[in-house]
């Protein structure tokens, strides 16, 4: 189905067999793989309501659930004010994936091995959903339920994401992917600081890959604070990120090895962040 705009997206969701779909980039292999059988697919890409980046008079931005990871990559405003942000979205596959890849479906998929959302985790961002309900917000650290789990409810559509104003706050992400570029990460850590006079007033750290879904690293971030976030504080601050995910064996590594990881990867990306 196609539907031409929210009311008749909203009345598709109504069948019980219905599934979502943006750039499908995800669902095409899915489906592929028979791990799902939706009896219609509904197709957002057309609904020009729901894609777009800006900034509101808050200084906060908003970004559209059907925004192109290109287009977020490629975004100078998203270059200024979240470099890490976009950055991240231009690691994701290659170039034919991020042209019709949408920030909505890398977030409501699940997958812990994407880039975004450990990103946005550490902005954090905060997302909407529309129903025939009404709208209601989400804070992305609520969102992630487990492996491949979200809460959007089944009539629900994730209609953008909004990120809060990032003065004086610096970013960096780093993914450690030792095969193809082209993958997913083994380990991925996005940083947020807030620094005022050299000292780091507020935190927040994330990290991909290491468990069932992206997950905060709170007590790694509070490390942190109140500090100029130097070698010896960086270096306690990976080692709680590390007790703060749970990493399992597959074929990227050991759990051992991606813990390991975990922490030489958030001590570089803390002092990415710092540079």
């Amino acid at each position: 189905m196609r539907p031409t705009n929210l009311d008749e997206a909203l009345a598709a969701l109504e069948r019980p067999d219905a599934m979502l779909v943006g750039g499908a980039t995800a669902t095409a292999l899915l489906l592929k793989n028979r791990l799902i059988e939706p009896g219609c697919l509904v197709w957002l890409g057309p609904l020009a309501e729901l894609s777009g980046i800006g900034e509101l008079p808050d200084g906060s931005l908003e970004i559209g659930a059907t925004t192109t990871l290109r287009e977020i990559s490629r975004s100078p405003l998203l270059r200024e004010r979240t470099p890490a942000f976009a950055a991240a979205a231009g690691e994701v596959g290659n170039p034919r994936v991020r042209a019709v890849a949408t920030l909505g479906g890398a977030l409501v998929h699940g997958d812990p091995r994407q880039d975004v959302p450990p990103v946005l985790l550490a902005h954090r961002a905060r997302l909407e959903a529309l129903s025939r309900r009404g709208t209601r917000e989400i804070a992305l650290a609520d969102f992630f339920l487990g492996f491949m789990e979200c809460a959007l409810e089944e009539d629900e559509i994730l209609t953008k994401v909004t990120i809060p104003p990032r003065a004086r706050w610096r970013d960096a992400y780093h993914r450690f992917t030792p095969g193809s570029e082209d993958d997913y990460p083994t380990v991925a850590v996005a940083v947020s600081l807030l620094l005022e006079s050299g000292v780091v007033r507020d935190a927040e750290i994330a990290l991909g890959g290491v468990d069932a879904s992206a997950v905060r690293a709170p007590e790694a971030a509070a490390a942190l604070i109140g500090s100029d976030g130097g070698a010896a504080v960086a270096s306690e601050a990976a080692r709680l990120a590390v007790a703060s995910c749970n990493p399992s064996d597959d074929q990227r590594g050991s759990a051992a090895y991606k813990a390991a990881m975990v922490e030489v990867w958030t001590q570089r990306t803390i002092a990415s962040c710092l540079a």
